[in-house]
């Protein structure tokens, strides 16, 4: 079974030859592309057409006289194509564009293939120009070129591009089939994912597998395989999802008590019976760390997730 997951760029075209000979803003006056609105903290302007809870929601587009209006003082990167279409996002604060605002966590899940590839990369870019604005080498202020797709400082001239950071999330059963899932000290109670970490210098992803589960449950895993990657924007991070099987039959999990508060095993009984309960929440179903759940559950979880939660 392949995992279905939401958030991945799919029939975008993001052609680099595109991208060089992009110029966003004419693109946008000249009504030459669709226009997307974004805001940097990874929320998303959809349709209005969908604001009732059994539509699905599409992206919304802008055009005319009204792009043009919302592109002033704003920052605007070419995504690509979609449709035979081009498309630019336009990067502003839900204060500027009013309209029905949405987190990609939240809706992501629900967008259609070619909206959430858009959304996506919209987004990833965006946190990425919000975070990005001076020199890594000498702290200059930088200027963005390639159509928002790469930063140049206007001192030393130093070329930096978007970058994606390596991390793993595994789910992890013990012999009888239960999965482990943890609870982070940072997150609000009852909320519970599978084991998730970054990939450490000089270090593959399947040692990273290893390592972050026993740091911070005290297990032993065997056999870790990699079943899918998920580009996660709200991190900057691109999630290598794995499956592995504790070593010793039934072990009991050791939280670190800095990371992870607590960590226990649950059956598929155990795990509805929570989820219902509301004694603990799933992760929010734009993540891969809901696939892979899913995938091992056998349906969607029951209990409904609230899709805003972390990976």
């Amino acid at each position: 079974m392949s995992l279905d997951l939401p958030l991945v760029r799919g029939r975008v075209d993001p052609s680099v030859a595109l991208r060089e000979s992009a110029a966003p803003v004419a693109l946008v006056r000249a009504g030459e592309a669709d226009v997307i609105v974004v805001d940097p903290a990874g929320f998303v302007l959809l349709d209005e057409a969908g604001a009732r809870p059994s539509d699905a929601p599409t992206l919304r587009r802008l055009a005319g006289d009204e792009a043009v209006r919302v592109l002033e003082g704003t920052t605007a990167s070419f995504i690509g194509v979609a449709g035979g279409r081009s498309v630019v996002a336009i990067e502003t604060s839900r204060d500027e564009a009013r309209g029905r605002w949405e987190h990609l966590r939240a809706v992501g899940w629900r967008l259609g293939g070619d909206d959430a590839a858009l959304a996506l990369t919209a987004v990833a870019l965006a946190g990425w120009h919000a975070t990005y604005r001076y020199c890594g080498r000498c702290g200059s202020p930088v200027s963005l070129e390639s159509a928002g797709w790469a930063a140049r400082c206007q001192a030393c001239d130093r070329l930096e591009y978007p970058r994606q950071d390596p991390a793993i999330i595994v789910l992890v059963q013990d012999h009888d089939g239960r999965v482990l899932l943890a609870h982070n000290a940072l997150w609000k109670p009852g909320f519970v994912s599978i084991i998730a970490g970054y990939v450490e210098a000089g270090e593959s992803p399947d040692v990273t597998v290893a390592r972050e589960v026993a740091e911070e449950v005290g297990i032993d895993i065997e056999a870790p395989t990699y079943v899918a990657t998920q580009p996660w924007p709200f991190g900057r991070s691109q999630m290598m999802g794995y499956r592995a099987r504790t070593a010793l039959p039934r072990p009991t999990p050791q939280a670190d008590g800095v990371e992870i508060e607590w960590a226990r095993f649950y059956s598929r009984e155990d795990l509805a019976r929570a989820l219902e309960s509301g004694e603990i929440s799933a992760p929010g179903r734009a993540s891969i760390a809901y696939a892979l759940l899913r995938e091992w559950y056998g349906s969607d979880l029951p209990g409904g997730p609230e899709g805003t939660g972390r990976s």
